[in-house]
This record gives structure tokens, sequence and C-alpha cells, in this order.
């Protein structure tokens, strides 16, 4: 048998790379983490110090969320009143109203774009303004307070976050009008919307920090924002401090093409956002009014027209042949340019131009049925939509039909005071801004609504000679300069529209044109254009006088009864 091996073990020598004791590791990671809060210590004292003394705050700078981010509100308490957040400036006026809501009031809020806004004016001759100054005239026991949230350039899903915000202000109504900026952004913030819960937190956290806004009030477009677009390449593409719309930039006319799929996409966004709104209000037992805007047919040519894809070099140049001889004879034989223009439209009919000059001479020939038809097809084949066309229009009436929702259609009672149901420049003064007037009827028909819907409870009617009365007061208030100062935001919306590339198809080629623009000079303050334009269409044809008797009468109801004398003078 032979012998085992009887060595003792030895317990091995510790290796240089062996763990170090639960202790040692302990004390190190503690010590990255002082080291860390440490460096840490200077940024926490800059951001203590900037809220101390209220430097950097988020609703200071302009929303780079678009909207999107509850830490840039549309409204801010300021002691005992809610004023609208200077993150919203110039995009959406300045308003304020009391924090707590009066007993018995009734307090509504307006969303909208420029329109509501009260563009190329302000708020004060913006159909809220008038709203409330009819429902105090129907019943001055309540106090009534018409919160004007409309936003320069602002489309339906700028709107929706909005209305989640001020559902939490007591409102008793909320009234959406909003179809006309669809197209201006050439975005559709599926970015913003479908972030992750963490990932929208941090955002949030970040820009809640008065450190990171007061960098970006330094860089105007601060390195905050690059650090989120960097770490997602579509939200920077959407992340904005203003509202950009494709017409801001140089090339952004030629950025209009046809493109069905983005239009489609539009209309898809545009159902989706105003649904959006309309289930939250309902969920906060909070009522809502849709309402219809029009727009200027009669006097507004397409902004930008395209032949249809596919077009043929040699069938596109047989439609311009066409389109030039019609355009030759419009001068003098309406019916021979009615028959070349039909003759091009047989070739493209796509052509949003070539469906406005069909509208004018069909206009001029009298068959107004059948040019109301062109007019409105122009407007929906314009490549540069600026105007509600009909696929949004039909979205809307559809919302309100399958969601019980009641609505105004402010467009329809509009173009009903309108020659032949068609409006042009006599309720427009532009592509889609009503005149002051037009604002009045909107806002008398909004109120209409309200006794039937239990939102007004008295029965008594505002008598006309007391309407007229307040509507000269409050017009009084607003200085000698109002309309004029209109004008000259008109003319910087026009140069941004680029309307220059078809100035001459804005011009008036018949007695009833010059004295719409005869009108429109007149809700614009231009009193000498005005008379200059309306000598020209009676010289033309005397029977126009007509239309200028219902305008003195419309301006004379309007609270306007000195221009109503001044466009009476200048009858024989």
């Amino acid at each position: 048998m032979s012998e085992q091996n009887t060595t003792p073990e030895t317990t091995p020598a510790p290796s240089p790379h062996a763990p170090e004791s639960a202790t040692g590791s302990s004390r190190r990671r503690w010590f990255r983490v002082f080291a860390v809060l440490a460096g840490l210590l200077p940024l926490v004292a800059l951001e203590a110090g900037l809220r101390l003394f209220d430097v950097g705050r988020p609703a200071d700078d302009p929303d780079p969320f678009a909207g999107f981010n509850q830490n840039f509100p549309l409204f801010e308490r300021q002691g005992a009143v809610y004023r609208t957040s200077r993150a919203r400036a110039p995009f959406i006026a300045s308003q304020e109203f009391p924090a707590e809501k009066p007993r018995g009031g009734f307090r509504l809020f307006c969303f909208g774009g420029s329109t509501v806004y009260g563009h190329p004016y302000t708020g004060e001759t913006a159909f809220p303004q008038w709203l409330e100054l009819e429902l105090a005239g129907r019943d001055p026991s309540r106090a009534w307070q018409a919160i004007n949230c409309g936003g320069v350039s602002y489309a339906s899903y700028r709107i929706a976050p909005m209305v989640q915000e001020v559902l939490r202000y007591q409102p008793d109504l909320i009234i959406v009008a909003t179809g006309h900026n669809e197209f201006l952004e050439d975005r559709t913030y599926h970015s913003l919307k479908t972030r992750s819960a963490l990932w929208s937190g941090l955002q949030r956290t970040a820009y809640s920090l008065h450190t990171v806004n007061l960098v970006r009030q330094s860089l105007h477009r601060g390195s905050a924002t690059a650090l989120f677009s960097a770490a997602d390449p579509a939200a920077g593409a959407e992340l904005s401090t203003h509202v950009n719309t494709r017409l801001d930039y140089a090339s952004g006319y030629a950025s209009y093409r046809r493109d069905e799929a983005w239009w489609q996409n539009v209309v898809a966004q545009y159902d989706e956002s105003v649904r959006q709104i309309v289930a939250a209000c309902r969920a906060a037992h909070v009522p809502v009014l849709l309402v219809r805007l029009g727009s200027n047919l009669r006097d507004c040519p397409p902004y930008k027209s395209e032949h249809r894809l596919g077009l043929a070099p040699g069938a596109e140049a047989d439609w311009q042949a066409a389109f030039d001889l019609a355009t030759a004879a419009e001068k003098t034989d309406l019916p021979r340019a009615l028959s070349f223009y039909q003759e091009a439209a047989a070739i493209d009919a796509d052509y949003a131009l070539l469906n406005f000059r069909l509208a004018r001479v069909l206009d001029r020939l009298g068959r107004t049925q059948e040019a109301l038809s062109y007019f409105e097809k122009a407007r929906d084949s314009d490549i540069c939509p600026l105007r509600i066309t009909a696929p949004l229009e039909q979205t809307l009436l559809r919302i309100a039909a399958e969601t019980h929702t009641p609505l105004v259609d402010a467009a329809h009672v509009i173009a009903a005071r309108s020659p032949a149901g068609i409006p042009g420049n006599d309720w427009y003064v532009d592509h889609v801004h009503p005149t002051i007037g037009g604002h009045q009827v909107i806002a008398r028909t909004i109120a209409a609504q309200f006794p039937a819907r239990g939102w007004l409870t008295s029965t008594t009617e505002w008598p006309e000679a007391e309407r007229v009365k307040t509507y000269t007061s409050h017009l009084a208030t607003l200085g000698p300069a109002y309309l004029a100062d209109g004008k000259r935001r008109l003319a910087w919306l026009e140069d941004w529209a680029k309307r220059q590339r078809l100035a001459a198809e804005t011009l008036p080629n018949d007695a009833a044109g010059f004295a719409r623009v005869a009108f429109r000079c007149l809700d614009l303050g231009d009193d000498a254009a005005a008379g200059e334009a309306l000598r020209e269409a009676l010289k033309r044809d005397a029977g126009v006088a007509d239309l200028v008797r219902t305008r003195a009468q419309q301006l004379t109801t309007e609270g306007r009864a000195e221009s109503a004398a001044a466009l009476l003078r200048q009858l024989p």
C-alpha cells in the first residue's frame, strides 16, 4: 500500500487583480456620488438664484414645443387674474380674466386662427368682442366674459393642447372656429405627440429649469433645443420657438407643389385634432360649439396654380394657346372668352387660375350659380391653400353630425348676405379675414344659438337702436387711426402671401367689382381710394348705386354712420 501525500495545503497569495473588499467598494461609490453632487452644486445654486429673482421663467420665452408642453401655458396667474403668457406673444393677443369666476358669470373661450384674433385689425373688433357685447346687451344681469384665444397662423393641432389647458379655468363654453391655417406649416408633430412618457418627462423637466430657458433667451434658439434635436432628429425638425409657416422662407412659395398624399394627411390631422377638442370638452362636461368660417371667393384669385400631373407637353401648349386667346377676348367679348376657357378646361381642368377665370366670366355674364361652383373649385384647386377647403369643411360638418356638436355656419350666413350668394370684398378685407361688419354678423349668429341651448336664460331681444348705439360707442374708443393701422398690417400680410404675383388678377373688371373695391378701401380707412373706385364704378354702370345704398345701410347698423354718410355723398 503506497503512502498518501500528506503535504499540507497552502493558501495562495492574493492576486493583484482580486476584487476589493465590500467596504472599499462602497466607499468609492459614495465618493463618486459626492463628486458628482459637488460638480452640480454650482448649477443648483444658479437655478435657485434664478428662481429667487424670477429670471428665466419658461413662460417668458416662446414655447419650443408648439403648445405640447405644459411648462408653456397659454395663461398664467398673476395675483387675482389670469393673463396671457408672454411666451405666446406675438401670436396670441393679450387677454385677462379674473381667477375666480364671478357668481352667476358666464365664461367662454374662443379658439381659432387669425380670424378669431381679429386680423388685420386687433381683438377689439373680432367676433369674440362683439359676442360679449351682444350677450351683455341681451342679458345685462350676468357677467359675460369672452376670452379671445385666436392664434395668428395657428392650425387645429396647435389649438387642441390649449383647449385642454383652459378646461381648468371654469369655462361655461368653448367656441372653436378653425380651418384656414391647416396647410401653412409643413409638419405633423408626429414625433412630439408620440414621445415616450420617459422622454416627454425629461424634456418637460429640462424646459422647466430657469437655467435652460435663460440660455434659450440669450441665444434665441438656445443650446437646450439643440440638445434635444440632436437626440431626436425628427423632433428637432419640428421644435420651433415660433410658428414657422412655409411662406416665411424665401423658398416657401416654391415649396408648395401638387401633393395629393400630403393634402389627405392634412385633412386627416384636422379630423383628429377637432375630434380631440370635442372629446376633451365632453370629458370635462363643458359645452363646445363649432364654427364654419367662410372666405373671399369672388375677389380672391388662387395663390398658386399647377397643371395636372402627367399632362403631355403638346397638350400643355394647346392649353396655353386657348388660355391666351380667352385672356385677350375677355376684354371685349365675354362669350368668346368663355368658349376659349372651356376649351382649355377640356385639356386640364385642375389649373386653379383657369377655374377662377371661368368663374369671373360666368359671374359677369349673370350665370351666378355656375360661377359660384367655379369660384369654389378655384379655391379647392389652389396649390397654396390659404383658405379652408371643401374637404376640411366636409370634415367639420361630419364631426358635428357624428358627435352631435352644435355648429354655427357663419360662412353660409355671410354668403346669404352677398350678391348671388358669392362673398367678396364686400365682406372680407382679404382672402379670409372678415370686415368689421362681418365679425359682427358672426357674433350675432353665434349668440342666436344661446337661448335654445340654455346658455342665455333671458328671451328679451336687444333693441336694434341700442345695439347700434353700443357699436358706435365701442368703435369710438378705438381712435381715428384704427382702420389705417389695419391697412398697414394687411399690406404686410399680402406681401407675405406673395399676392403681388397675381396683382393683375385682383383688379376689378366691372362696375360691381369697382364698388366692392370702394367698400374694402372704406373698411381700411382709405377714404380717398374709396371715392376714386366708387366714381369709376358709377361711371361704368349707374346701377351700382343700389349696391352703394345697401352698403351704407350696413355701415349704419355697424355703428359707422359717418362712413355711411360719406359713401352716400358719392352718389349723384
